[in-house]
């Protein structure tokens, strides 16, 4: 069992495809559990649990976006080595954007790119505002402050010391590592992006999030959805959008080969 990728949703004999989604700054891989009801029976849902997060919370937290990519990309490695592998369309939120662009270039270079990559939330790495981001992961206030304003977190576990410790340790760490992430390769990716933006986001615009046009040869557009930065939580729409990508992208374990 990987210990980098949790099972959401159970499909029997190897899926038609595969939507493996990467987390937002603090958060866990659970936060996807909500969405297994709504894929294809044959798509398998996954989620990347990260070092210092959930139920690898005992860990130290990885600071550098390599630290995860390498490590995450090797894993998938050995399993396309074990058994065949079904067509695998990477989703990332804020944070997880960044990540799932990083994994998404590396497993091009190790020739084994994604079906495709949806980003969401996020703008490319090159748009951040490093400075900002480096201070929310060096003070604590402004790091509660920005979490309380983003309105995820449940105000009860804020106002418990013990709780909030552990909310803020792996946030701390993720934020520094979106203050440090790589900027994006010269070259453009040759895979489908889609990017996704919340209408009311205040953190991540939709027009920032258009600046992934850029980014690669095969662009699926921006849809701009209802909410505020946990847009993809705010109603089914996200989960909708993967659904119909994911069918699309699917091909019958029957048939491959």
């Amino acid at each position: 069992m990987s210990i980098w990728m949790r099972t959401m949703s159970s499909v029997p004999g190897l899926p038609d495809a595969r939507v493996l989604c990467l987390p937002y700054a603090g958060g866990t891989a659970s936060a996807y559990r909500s969405w297994a009801s709504l894929m294809p029976p044959s798509v398998q849902l996954q989620a990347v649990e990260l070092p210092g997060h959930g139920l690898r919370l005992a860990e130290e937290p990885r600071r550098r976006a390599a630290d995860v990519i390498r490590p995450l990309a090797d894993e998938l490695a050995r399993e396309h080595a074990r058994l065949p592998v079904p067509r695998t369309i990477l989703f990332g939120h804020s944070m997880g954007a960044l990540l799932a662009y990083e994994l998404c270039r590396t497993l091009c270079e190790r020739g084994t790119p994604p079906a495709a990559l949806v980003v969401s939330g996020m703008c490319p790495a090159d748009r951040l505002d490093r400075k900002a981001n480096g201070l929310l992961a060096e003070r604590k206030s402004l790091l509660l402050d920005h979490i309380r304003q983003l309105g995820q977190t449940p105000p009860e576990v804020l106002e418990s010391t013990t709780m909030r410790e552990l909310v803020l340790r792996p946030a701390q760490a993720d934020f520094e590592m979106l203050a440090y992430a790589p900027a994006p390769a010269a070259a453009p990716l040759d895979v489908p992006v889609l990017a996704l933006a919340g209408r009311h986001d205040p953190v991540q615009p939709p027009h920032l999030v258009a600046e992934w046009e850029r980014h690669t040869e095969q662009w699926l557009g921006l849809r701009v959805l209802y909410g505020d930065h946990f847009f993809p939580w705010q109603s089914e729409d996200a989960a909708y959008l993967l659904n119909e990508l994911a069918r699309t992208t699917a091909v019958p374990a029957a048939v491959t080969g």
